[in-house]
């Protein structure tokens, strides 16, 4: 795949690198959500705030940035994570969402690191760095404050008619015949990368076509115009009932089984590591972040607080609402989970010819 993705890919990649240099990075403030607005529920607000040092400023209003626009997913888990702030501690916060994930990323990477600018990001921002989009880099612009929430499972969706019914049946015909099936995908982003973890360890080769979007990759799964693509749960269940596609499997991080997943799933949604292909996971973290030098005392404090948040029902389910899998790990995890990560992606990234910048 090495060969036969280079040009199509550093295509996108070199597109990617102008737009994001010429974004405007218009930002949409959300207004600020006050502990006033939750103090109905009940004083928990108070009672957890007389503990021990959350860490988190109780009397400067929180900013926490999404990098994106407003209705995806990092911008709902952001403000489920918001409101549980808000709820629980008695925190000032208000959500801001930037156009340009860029720019919401550099825009705490330069904040002041006394807590009051923080984002939630995903392996966009490695990405970004490894492949020379963004300048910002994940591993010394930022401080870690806790890994959260599991990206959950990318689905593995083929044309309905296609002559496979599982994972090992895609692989064994895409064998038999290199170079010659399409995989949709965006020129450069997770996706991607899930692609050329893919084509790495099995030894396929594939052709990439360009589908940016996951609608594109339905319309075009369900035309027979590309041979394999990746989509939500939801819209694969919803296209595979109606008769337009079929799941031949599910990708996630190590050791995560479908039964994570909070509704029951038939057989062929299956993780790929379920299904004998035990290296063929790809771990999507989130993390919250900081600034780069981050009082020590003060993030480990954040990160034992979020702990509360992350196990709080509400939280919980509004996070796994959006497909995620609901987690929190502390500062030991947190750093291990994002550095082996990194350390991945940096691989696909070589494997692509995509490699800038480590």
């Amino acid at each position: 795949m090495k060969k036969s993705m280079y040009r199509f890919l550093m295509t996108g990649v070199m597109a990617a690198a102008v737009l994001g240099m010429t974004a405007c990075g218009s930002k949409t403030g959300t207004g600020d959500t006050t502990a006033a607005a939750t103090a109905a529920d009940g004083g928990s607000a108070d009672e957890a705030a007389s503990g021990d040092d959350i860490g988190f400023p109780k009397k400067e209003t929180i900013t926490l940035v999404v990098p994106g626009k407003a209705g995806g997913g990092s911008d709902l888990g952001i403000r489920y994570y918001s409101e549980g702030l808000n709820r629980i501690y008695g925190l000032k916060t208000t959500v801001t969402n930037y156009d340009s994930n860029t720019i919401g990323h550099q825009t705490v990477s330069t904040a002041k690191p006394d807590g009051t600018t923080l984002t939630v990001a995903t392996s966009a921002l490695n990405i970004q760095y490894i492949t020379g989009n963004a300048e910002v880099n994940p591993m010394k612009d930022f401080t870690l404050i806790a890994c959260l929430q599991d990206n959950g499972f990318s689905t593995l969706a083929v044309p309905a008619d296609a002559p496979y019914d599982d994972f090992a049946g895609f692989v064994e015909y895409a064998k038999a015949h290199p170079g010659e099936l399409n995989a949709g995908m965006p020129a450069a982003g997770a996706n991607t990368f899930l692609f050329g973890m893919l084509t790495s360890t099995t030894g396929i080769e594939l052709n990439s076509v360009e589908c940016a979007s996951e609608s594109d990759r339905l319309t075009n799964l369900a035309g027979g115009f590309i041979d394999i693509g990746v989509v939500g749960v939801g819209n694969a269940q919803e296209y595979e009932k109606a008769g337009k596609l079929k799941v031949i499997g599910t990708v996630s991080s190590d050791g995560t089984t479908i039964s994570k997943y909070p509704e029951a799933l038939p057989d062929n949604y299956k993780t790929l590591q379920e299904q004998g292909f035990d290296d063929c996971v790809m771990s999507i973290y989130h993390y919250l972040l900081g600034p780069a030098g981050m009082d020590e005392t003060m993030v480990a404090n954040m990160n034992a607080a979020m702990k509360a948040v992350c196990e709080d029902e509400t939280v919980s389910a509004g996070i796994a609402g959006i497909g995620n899998i609901p987690g929190w790990h502390d500062l030991a995890e947190s750093k291990e989970i994002h550095d082996e990560e990194y350390a991945q992606f940096a691989e696909i990234a070589k494997e692509l010819d995509m490699f800038v910048q480590e």
